[in-house]
């Protein structure tokens, strides 16, 4: 079975690690570090450089790493404690195969696989599975500070554990200064140029100013995000220009969109919504000699959203939750005649449990808005750094931190009101940016103009993949099946969010059960 995953994984993997226990194969060298007669390796770690890891969870927690921990009483296979990395396992007769990629899991045998609705369900209405799912049942992701422990040969059997990560202990917040100084520290100093992923909102321009406060050698990249409006551009102009720093700007193509998505699809193994948009700018950073700095996770820890005061003023935990779900699922349609009858209501249900499933752990605690973005909506976002712009790129994350993870997470909702905390954030860290124009700001936006998603092109291509597939199209009603035959239709529904992202939801799907084919087990939804 081993060689049928070595034959299903990427080429040029290199075996760095057999036991009796355990069998590791690389496309890379992995970080490895040893404590006592324990050692381990660790992959795609986030929060970089030292300290050097002790145990597993230690590498979990303080440098959100996976990995593969050996020590005499056997190994621990374990994931990053906020569950970024990816990182899937599926059990076969007594062994437990590993696989930071889907493919080589699913052809470990010939055997069918269920389709996990609730993965597709979430796929939708969350924009990615959450939790421990993926698009097979049988395939499991491991959850955020979870580990399977594999005793040594003979000596029982493997179990799961799973630990609380000490940024969830109530402490202290800092103030916004310190914040800025401890994202200041995670800005990376080379000899040669440094990119900074220059968006129009605060956390890149925060993290490009603080390039420029420590001396780095920068420059600013920006692309276009493919609302119609091309804000994004607009305003790291201006950033770029009061900082000084040389600025690029990746224009895609008009078609860029229908010419990447299948490709965006499979590199994010059919696992998100997010990102369509990026790929153009991907292969351009691919090409990049030093590291992209990315403000990724930024937005999701330091910002107010409007959500925060209703999951605050709720009755109880459950109506937090339901609250909570409802604000990160505002573009799942419920008008008459996008779904087949009882569809729509079990895809909500699904959803809805998987989201009390994954945020039940963390209900109690006063970020808990904050935390139900970082466990659900971020599994998604997080694979552009992943597997877009990586791994070809080196990519660093500052935000990414166990540090800034903790001391955001202990800053009151109501110091977040009306931006406060960030707002001050930026006047200490980027005065001279910090007033300019942003995405961030209140206030009509400009009206969009033509989105390559929404091309004539990009939407047919998207309707014949669902018209090929009748599992799919027996999921959707009358209004979405007329979008299939009539180009009309389809440029009037995708003017609006619910119907464009239920037609590429659908053609996600039906390249899914394209690519694989007879080893889906497909049960229909009811």
């Amino acid at each position: 079975m081993a060689d049928r995953m070595l034959a299903a994984s990427p080429p040029s993997l290199d075996e760095v690690h057999r036991s009796p226990t355990a069998v590791l194969w690389s496309t890379g060298e992995p970080e490895n570090w040893s404590a006592g007669s324990r050692s381990g390796y660790l992959w795609w770690p986030a929060a970089g450089g030292p300290p050097q890891p002790s145990s597993w969870r230690d590498a979990a927690e303080r440098r959100l790493a996976a990995g593969l921990v050996v020590d005499p009483g056997g190994v621990v296979l374990h994931t990053d404690a906020l569950g970024l990395n990816e990182l899937n396992v599926r059990a076969h007769g007594d062994a437990l195969y590993f696989s930071v990629r889907v493919d080589p899991l699913v052809h470990l045998d010939d055997r069918p696989l269920r389709a996990d609705w609730s993965a597709l369900a979430n796929l939708l209405v969350l924009m990615t599975p959450i939790g421990d799912e993926t698009p097979f049942a049988e395939i499991r992701r491991l959850e955020p500070a979870t580990a399977w422990h594999v005793p040594a040969r003979s000596s029982g059997p493997a179990r799961r554990e799973r630990f609380e990560p000490a940024w969830l202990a109530p402490g202290a917040p800092p103030s916004p200064q310190e914040m800025t100084e401890l994202i200041a520290a995670r800005v990376p100093r080379r000899a040669g140029p440094v990119t900074v992923g220059l968006s129009g909102g605060w956390d890149s321009r925060l993290l490009a100013a603080l390039a420029v406060r420590r001396g780095v050698r920068a420059q600013a990249w920006t692309t276009s995000t493919d609302d119609g409006t091309d804000l994004d551009v607009t305003c790291a102009r201006g950033v770029a220009a009061e900082l000084g720093l040389p600025h690029r700007v990746v224009t895609p193509g008009p078609e860029a969109w229908l010419e990447e998505y299948r490709h965006v699809w499979r590199r994010t193994q059919y696992q998100t919504l997010h990102h369509g948009w990026a790929m153009p700018y991907a292969r351009a950073v691919h090409e990049l000699r030093g590291p992209l700095v990315d403000g990724c996770l930024g937005d999701a820890l330091l910002r107010r959203r409007p959500d925060h005061g209703d999951v605050a003023a709720a009755a109880g935990p459950a109506e937090a939750r339901r609250v909570s779900w409802r604000a990160l699922s505002p573009h799942f349609p419920r008008h008459e005649g996008i779904w087949a009858p009882g569809i729509g209501e079990a895809v909500a249900a699904l959803s809805a449990a998987a989201f009390d499933r994954v945020t039940r752990p963390v209900e109690d605690h006063p970020a808990l808005p904050i935390l139900a973005r970082l466990l659900t909506r971020y599994r998604g976002i997080y694979a552009s750094p992943n597997w877009l712009l990586g791994p070809e790129a080196e990519v660093v994350l500052p935000f990414a931190d166990p540090e800034i993870i903790a001391g955001a997470l202990r800053v009151p909702l109501a110091a977040r009101e009306d931006h406060a905390y960030y707002r001050a954030m930026l006047a200490y860290g980027a005065p001279r940016v910090a007033g300019l124009p942003s995405t961030n700001d209140p206030g009509e936006r400009p009206a969009p103009g033509p989105r390559r998603a929404t091309s004539p092109a990009a939407l047919a291509a998207l309707a014949r993949d669902v018209a090929g597939c009748a599992e799919v199209r027996e999921l959707l009603g009358p209004r979405m099946l007329a979008v299939l035959d009539d180009p009309e239709t389809r440029a009037r529904q995708a003017r609006w969010s619910g119907p464009l992202y239920v037609l590429q939801w659908a053609g996600l799907l039906a390249r899914w059960r394209a690519r694989y084919g007879s080893r889906i087990e497909w049960r229909p939804l009811d």
